[in-house]
């Protein structure tokens, strides 16, 4: 049984009176501040919608318009309503923000929790908490094709807070330099973000980087912004041994409020609160009442949910080799292109620290060659499996005895850069980390920095960290199944596609995403890279594109000359002839605000294809929405004394929220990695109007095939490729940025079809 995470809504009032305004976007800012509070207003597709909260209000604007509730702008109207009116509502609570409504918890703290069963605490571990954080957000729904409703959505998430001083943190010897201090109290309107801190003067905390150019501010109006990474530094020191134990504890309590059935407890709890707050008074005399938990069926005749057909990995370009799993496929048949894969005997460079050198070369013969007889053929070595000749490595060992941890990246870099100058005919790097130094700051990690200059030289990186290679024999089978298939495929090998069938001449699928270039978030002026990785319908990878680097205010124009010279190219490499049928299929994640990527997507194709019958669609793909599926029917998967993925629904279900909105599982129970996890979120499918491709049944089983095309993996991944590699890449630039003498040019040369960011 499917059940949504929330209830349902029931409103008491068939119209409601309005006025109508049309104003541009730029305007609603102030004309709702000349309403002041006598009106209550929702903007939607260009028009500004007043209702007088009292009958004493003046200077309304606009026409009358009757908003009859039951239709799409009526619901939306008593959306935004609820949607304020939850402040009355938890009248008890501070909100931490308005839209979506967000509160804490008061009573319950993750940290202390956990700190229980802890002996001879620390006494700032105290001022380190982590809170339920409770969202709520009124939602319009279509379960079915014109059966609109409204739900009120809960979504779980936690706050990591840091109470202590500065002073109380630099006298326990932690490093706060460099850490975001933000305000103890903020005022309305006031920014809460205020610098990143640099050292204590006096009574004064001195800023390196702040808004509007400050330098410093009194050190009792601030405290240090909480995160995962200042926990971790910060609890590592003060708990010593004992913090990967804490934070295990840490972990489980974690599970047991936001797993499955601590979840269910939590909506069944606010469902118990809201039905006593029900019914809830808005404007316009207007009520709604909070009732059951949404349950998702089918009816006769329409079926809202759909297990989706699971695609079989597809190993040989005539679509007969298939098999369920992707390395038990590969162990059987090779890889997708062991035909035409022209590196046959790939020169391997072998970067490691030399106080390490003999362990790593030990362990990659292993990777390379097998476990031999040591163990059953779980993995066989990359040679056998990738149908190889030969891989020889080329040690390089990195002196690190007596070098400052700051400068280790530097001595990567020496070594690194002198073996090229001798020898830079490789066909990819294997660069080994001590665990130690995996974590040093982007501008001298070692990892950054031995992957910028082998890049610069178009030679793709395996990053691993000594633990890794050094773990037991069962273990390191499993990992190198990983890194195997990420090496061939940043090498430009295809490891496997999937099996689909081709219903038009051409199918091309493409991920549009960008990278924000900044040094520190206190920059005004942002500067951005388009980045667009494009596929065959079967997920094969065919290139990937950075735009030059712009302006924000420079983007779209851009965005589109980049968009118009990856579909030529590929319109150029693919053939397409005169009166052909191509489909195009556009996957974004999360556009910039006030770019209408869809509109320029949609000129482009146009512009691009205008001797062919283009069939086009675009696609937001998302996981930042405020939907979760709880599969009551599923009680978990029990390994080891320990029950995961209770309340899981099963991966391929696709759950119709919208006309042109589905909910698709890619995470189901048996890939839930532990028992002290969230609810996975399902991909949130939304097909823009402007789309000419409609067919939302086979679009929802494209997505959910994408998330199989991960070649970082030997499992599916949590996003479909389109999404995933563009997020994987904007991170990277984000880093490299940080390295010196970094240029991301040869990516677009050199490095274009390789998957050099996996």
């Amino acid at each position: 049984m499917l059940q949504l995470n929330g209830f349902s809504i029931e409103i008491a009032g068939g119209s409601l009176t309005v006025l109508k305004s049309k104003i541009a976007p730029t305007d609603v800012k102030e004309t709702r501040r000349s309403l002041e509070d006598d009106w209550f207003t929702m903007y939607h597709e260009g028009h500004l919608y007043s209702l007088a909260k009292n009958s004493n209000a003046s200077g309304g604007l606009g026409e009358t318009e009757l908003l009859v509730l039951s239709d799409h702008l009526g619901l939306r109207f008593v959306k935004a309503m609820l949607d304020q009116a939850m402040r009355g509502v938890f009248e008890a609570y501070d909100p931490v923000r308005d839209r979506p409504f967000t509160f804490l918890a008061r009573n319950v703290d993750l940290v202390a929790l956990a700190a229980e069963n802890l002996e001879s605490k620390p006494s700032l571990l105290s001022k380190f908490e982590i809170r339920p954080k409770y969202e709520l957000e009124a939602k319009v729904v279509e379960f079915r094709p014109g059966e609109l409703e409204l739900m009120l959505a809960l979504n779980l998430t936690t706050r990591w807070i840091c109470n202590a001083s500065v002073d109380e943190l630099i006298e326990k010897n932690i490093p706060v330099r460099g850490m975001h201090l933000i305000r103890r109290n903020r005022e309305p309107g006031q920014r809460s973000l205020v610098g990143t801190f640099d050292r204590m003067e006096g009574d004064n905390a001195l800023l390196q980087d702040a808004y509007d150019g400050q330098d410093k501010i009194a050190a009792s109006q601030v405290r240090i912004e909480g995160s995962k990474e200042v926990f971790a530094t910060s609890l590592r020191r003060l708990l010593g041994n004992r913090y990967t134990s804490f934070m295990h504890s840490v972990d489980n309590e974690y599970g047991k409020l936001c797993g499955g059935l601590g979840f269910d407890g939590e909506l069944r709890k606010m469902q118990g609160f809201l039905a006593k707050k029900s019914p809830i008074q808005l404007h316009g005399g207007v009520e709604v009442s909070v009732g059951q938990r949404v349950q998702l069926t089918n009816q006769p005749g329409y079926k809202t949910t759909v297990e989706l057909l699971q695609s079989k990995y597809c190993f040989d370009r005539s679509r007969t080799k298939l098999h369920p799993y992707a390395w038990d496929g590969l162990a059987r048949f090779g890889p997708f292109d062991r035909g035409s894969f022209p590196t046959r005997s790939p020169r391997i460079l072998l970067v490691t620290p030399d106080s390490a050198s003999g362990k790593v070369s030990q362990a990659l013969k292993k990777f390379r060659d097998g476990f031999g007889s040591s163990q059953s053929s779980m993995y066989d070595g990359f040679l056998d499996t990738f149908h190889l000749s030969n891989a020889p490595f080329f040690p390089l060992p990195v002196k690190l005895d007596g070098v400052q941890r700051s400068d280790v990246g530097k001595a990567y870099r020496k070594a690194i850069e002198d073996k090229l100058a001798r020898d830079d005919d490789f066909d990819a790097a294997f660069n080994i980390l001590l665990d130690e130094h995996a974590n040093l700051p982007d501008s001298h990690n070692p990892y950054l920095v031995a992957k910028s200059i082998l890049l610069s030289h178009g030679i793709p990186v395996q990053e691993a960290r000594v633990s890794t290679l050094t773990a037991n024999e069962y273990s390191l089978q499993h990992t190198f199944r990983n890194v195997a298939t990420a090496l061939y495929a940043k090498m430009g090998g295809v490891p496997w596609t999937v099996d689909h069938g081709e219903t038009v001449d051409d199918e091309l699928v493409v991920g549009i995403g960008n990278a924000e270039l900044s040094g520190s978030r206190f920059e005004k002026r942002q500067r951005h890279i388009g980045i667009t990785t494009v596929f065959r319908g079967d997920g094969n990878y065919l290139l990937s594109n950075l735009s030059k680097e712009c302006r924000y205010e420079d983007y779209p124009d851009v965005l589109r000359e980049s968009t118009i010279a990856v579909l030529r190219e590929v319109k150029q490499r693919n053939n397409w002839l005169p009166g052909q049928t191509v489909r195009i299929v556009f996957h974004a994640f999360k556009p910039l605000k006030n770019v209408e990527i869809a509109d320029i997507i949609a000129s482009s194709v146009k512009e691009v294809g205008s001797e062919q019958t283009i069939e086009f669609a675009f696609l937001n793909v998302s996981l930042d929405h405020s939907f979760t599926l709880l599969d009551m029917a599923q009680r978990g998967i029990t390994k080891k004394n320990q029950t995961k993925g209770i309340y899981v629904p099963r991966r391929g279900m696709t759950v119709q929220v919208g006309r042109y909105t589905r909910l698709v599982t890619s995470i189901g129970p048996h890939m839930v990695k532990r028992a002290n996890l969230a609810l996975p979120r399902p991909l949130l499918i939304h097909l823009h109007k402007q789309s000419t491709y409609r067919d939302l049944s086979y679009l929802s089983e494209q997505v959910l095939n994408f998330t199989t095309l991960s070649w970082r993996s030997t499992l599916p991944s949590e996003k479909p490729v389109t999404i995933l590699y563009s997020s994987l890449i904007a991170d990277l630039l984000g880093r490299l940025k940080s390295v010196d003498d970094w240029s991301p040019a040869v990516l677009n040369t050199k490095l274009r079809n390789s998957k050099w960011f996996l």
